[in-house]
């Protein structure tokens, strides 16, 4: 099917809003997912959430939203104005001879302005705006153009469009976009800092006491002086390991780490403490997680129709990311890599194929090949050099020095690439056997070929003529002209990101969009320094940030002040340190930390984290749906896995606090705190402070919470649900010894799951599970089977008891299997009971154990008895019971005073904020 002008843009723009809007977020946000809210308020945690520090995610906390939403302009000139000009200009513009209905539409004031009709774009809905009206040809008698309705996908853009503020850079008139701008385009990009080499500025002289040992310190130190602002105090020493163990691996410092670090007097125990903290194997996975946004990593391909939803091995690319940012893989070859393992590593000797994910693992556009290529144009170009090359598919880019034959010359290296999948990794791409020649496709359309062209590199960046990316595809060319040393964008652009991720806003705000639109930074001679050195000390991505973290300006202290809060109140000039939210992922894997729960093994498969039984890995290791992102995902700002991403937003909505208030995940971990504290042989509310603030508690919080634990009841802790356990049904075929399916029953009524509140259910019939046992189907795809799986790697014994009571019927049969394929042990009982025990048995992490009843041949008198003890064995031991571990939906009856406690610290801002 030939694919319309106008279809690449794909990159939906976000709300504008205010840091209270619930809709702020890095995608358009879908409803909260009723889970949830399974469980009411805590109010009391609630109200010693208040009294103790501060409520979850204040307002006050130091952010702000970027002034000019580049996304949402960008939206406008790639989808919206090309098509005005196209099809509206000719008769409703400044230069049309006598526009009709005395409508323009080729200025924002004059479409706002409207014509005989009024404002185009008043009403409160979509379909009562004029000029939807006219483009969806609901009215007779006003249709436009007239010479016919246009696409649907072009209809969707307007729509995307309108729905999200109708944004329109346009201030004159003109059918010349450009044309009120000084000087020409080959002028300015001449000029343009971003397009000419960095330079190292002489450091400049102290007018006082002079600040920091390191060039970038004395430049901003002198930037200070100039508004007459000086530097913050250096953070205390525990503020400052705090920062540095999240900054650098992403999970908290304990609180003998802390003490022990606050006690060294040894004048190198910083330095000492970074070198620690970049060679721990946590560094990989922090760094990766930040690159996981920039290469828009999912593990999903997106809306595919029947295709297979699943990137099956996705997760081969994070572990190379995390393995590649722990060896200090230089930037260039880490780039390379990327774009072109199957001409550097064809045979994965070095492993280095699967690093392709980058450009494979984007969205798949029902397989249209033309979108594929503009998605690895557009994650290349923005996320390795900071070009918006994207824009130019349809017509030469409005802003920036990019023709439409550079973005063809691209098109043509992707499309001469193939995904050959399998062995050696189902990643790779190769070059085609038989290159195809590239043509310009005339307003994107790709039955309309405009010139032949050579596939060159983005024309401009040349000194003289365009280098030439004939090397098969054209992938090793291109990647060998990114990283070469005389691209002024790359190394620029990767020095800003690390810079942003290290103190809080990059040193370019425009993270991925260094074009003309770009003013100078206010700290450019920080940045070009940074990157000359970057690449002199061989692209070293640790060297890098040892540089950063050791410098004075990121050790200041982040307390706010009168005079700077008065002559920079956006922190510009670096007076002092910026005060951070924890991310996502940070928050999650420090509750985790604070239950000791975590499991810290490194790499491995994706693992859904956000729906019982409730995973005890990093969040690095979240499996991502691109189609369907979780609700949790999108409340905390994640980056948007549908395309490149240059920074995350910040946003304070309530959705962050209702989860830290009713979260089954936060529950879970509170209740494992609590249980922990009353089984310590010290104070518990002492306990849970040390805990999870990593602090003792003051007299006064002391006193508050003994307090509010008497009101609560005490300090006794009920029993503990376990979301270690599912309840559900399937097949079990007794012939083959495996589990053929499981799903999970779907109703949790009268203290039993069930397929529905009445019994037998419709669908389901009579399988049922509760505490003690339950009732198997009517045919072997009805088993009822409970499903345990490993929280942790160990040795387990399962011991329990099975007891079919009834003389009536053939009796039932049973059996215990390991990963659905591996038989432990099988019975068959008919009124009687049987001992059951496997002992010494490994599991890895996520490993499930199934214990699984069926009818027999019969389906007379089926329900039984069946109690299980596991042991687990790794460090310590883990017992968990069925019958006292058996949870429902309703996990908040068992919800004690002390849980209540633990729950409030997880969600002050002490906990949540990284100083």
């Amino acid at each position: 099917m030939q694919k319309t002008a106008f279809k690449h843009c794909n990159r939906i723009p976000p709300k504008t809003a205010n840091a209270d809007d619930a809709n702020h977020m890095v995608m358009p946000i879908s409803p909260i997912p009723p889970s949830m809210f399974r469980q009411p308020l805590q109010l009391s945690a609630i109200i010693l959430a208040i009294l103790l520090v501060c409520p979850v995610f204040v307002s006050g906390q130091d952010s702000t939203n970027s002034k000019e939403d580049r996304v949402q302009i960008d939206f406008f000139e790639s989808k919206i104005r090309p098509v005005l000009v196209e099809h509206c200009y000719e008769c409703h513009s400044a230069k049309s001879k006598e526009a009709s209905g005395q409508l323009l539409v080729d200025s924002q004031p004059a479409m706002r302005k409207g014509g005989e009709r009024g404002d185009t774009l008043l009403g409160d809905t979509l379909e009562a705006k004029l000029l939807w009206k006219a483009l969806s040809y609901q009215d007779q008698e006003l249709q436009m153009p007239p010479s016919g309705k246009l696409p649907q996908e072009t209809l969707d853009a307007f729509r995307v469009w309108i729905e999200h503020g109708a944004v329109d850079p346009r201030k004159e008139a003109t059918t010349k976009p450009g044309d009120s701008r000084v000087g020409t385009m080959e002028a300015r990009t001449a000029s343009h800092w971003a397009y000419k080499g960095p330079t190292i500025q002489p450091i400049p002289e102290a007018k006082g006491k002079v600040w920091g040992k390191d060039p970038i310190d004395r430049y901003l130190f002198a930037n200070m002086e100039s508004i007459g602002l000086s530097p913050s105090p250096m953070a205390d020493r525990r503020t400052l390991i705090k920062r540095l163990a999240f900054d650098l691996t992403g999970l908290p410092a304990s609180m003998k780490e802390i003490a022990d670090f606050e006690s060294n007097r040894d004048s190198q125990a910083i330095e000492k403490l970074v070198d620690n903290l970049v060679e721990s194997p946590h560094f990989g996975e922090r760094f990766a997680r930040y690159w996981m946004d920039v290469s828009r990593y999912a593990d999903t391909k997106g809306y595919v129709f029947q295709e297979d939803r699943e990137y099956p091995h996705a997760h081969r690319f994070r572990s190379w990311l995390i393995r590649s940012f722990n060896e200090d893989l230089p930037y260039n070859e880490f780039v390379r890599l990327q774009l072109a393992a199957d001409r550097l590593d064809p045979e994965n000797k070095s492993g280095h194929l699967d690093a392709m994910g980058m450009l494979t693992l984007g969205r798949r556009f029902l397989n249209n090949k033309n979108d594929i290529a503009d998605d690895r144009i557009d994650v290349v170009t923005r996320g390795l050099m900071a070009m918006t090359v994207g824009c130019a598919r349809c017509h030469d880019h409005k802003f920036d020095p990019v023709k439409m034959s550079d973005y063809y010359s691209l098109h043509g290296v992707f499309v001469n690439s193939d995904e050959p999948g399998g062995d050696p990794s189902p990643m790779r791409l190769v070059d085609r056997k038989e290159q195809q020649d590239s043509y310009i496709f005339l307003r994107g359309q790709q039955g309309k070929r405009g010139d032949k062209i050579e596939r060159l590199f983005v024309q401009f960046l040349a000194k003289e003529k365009a280098l030439p990316l004939k090397d098969g595809s054209g992938r090793i060319d291109l990647a060998n002209a990114i990283v070469s040393p005389d691209n002024p964008l790359t190394a620029r652009v990767y020095v800003n990101r690390i810079w942003g991720w290290l103190m809080g806003t990059p040193l370019v705000d425009s993270t991925s969009d260094f074009g003309l639109r770009c003013e100078p930074p206010l700290q450019q001679a920080v940045l070009d320094r940074l990157a000359i050195e970057f690449i002199e000390n061989g692209w070293s991505t640790k060297k890098l940030v040892k540089r950063i973290v050791l410098s004075s300006v990121y050790q200041q202290s982040s307390s706010s002040r009168d005079d700077g809060m008065a002559k920079d109140p956006e922190n510009r000039y670096w007076w002092r340190a910026n005060r951070r939210r924890m991310e996502l992922e940070t928050y999650l894997d420090a509750m985790l930390v604070a239950s000791e729960k975590l499991d810290r093994s490194i790499g491995g498969p994706s693992v859904k984290i956000h729906e019982p039984p409730y995973s005890n890995r990093r969040t690095v290791y979240a499996h991502i749906d691109r189609q369907n992102l979780p609700g949790i995902f999108r409340s905390f700002d994640f980056a948007s896995p549908d395309a490149h991403s240059p920074k995350r937003s910040i946003t304070t909505v309530p959705q962050q606090g209702l989860f830290a208030l009713n979260s089954g995940f936060v529950l879970m971990l509170s209740n494992e705190l609590a249980s922990k504290a009353t089984a310590s042989n010290e104070n518990p509310i002492q306990f849970l402070f040390k805990r999870i603030l990593a602090r003792e508690p003051s007299v006064q919080e002391i006193s508050r919470a003994s307090d509010f634990l008497k009101n609560s009841g005490g300090s006794e802790v009920a029993k503990v649900p376990q979301a270690d356990w599912r309840y559900g049904y399937g097949r079990w075929d007794f012939e083959s010894k495996k589990v053929e399916s499981f799903l999970d029953l779907p109703s949790f009524a009268n203290k039993r799951w069930s397929g529905g509140t009445a019994m037998p259910d419709p669908k389901l019939g009579w399988v049922s599970l509760d505490e003690t046992g339950g009732h198997p189907g009517d045919s072997p795809d009805m088993a009822a089977i409970r499903r345990w799986i490993a929280p942790q790697s160990g040795t387990i014994n399962i011991d329990g008891n099975l007891h079919h009571p009834q003389d009536a019927g053939d009796g039932i049969r049973a059996a215990v299997v390991r990963n659905r394929t591996e038989v432990l042990g099988e019975w068959s009982c008919k009124n009687k009971k049987e001992k059951i025990s496997c002992r010494s048995i490994q599991v890895n992490a996520g490993d499930t154990i199934d214990f699984v009843v069926d009818c027999n041949a019969g389906t007379d008198s089926d329900s039984f008895k069946w109690t299980v003890q596991i042991s687990l064995r790794n460090e310590g031991t883990y017992v968990t019971k069925s019958k006292e571990h058996f949870s429902g939906n309703d996990l908040q009856r068992e919800f004690g005073g002390l849980a209540q406690l633990a729950q409030a610290l997880l969600a002050t801002n002490e906990f949540c904020f990284v100083d």
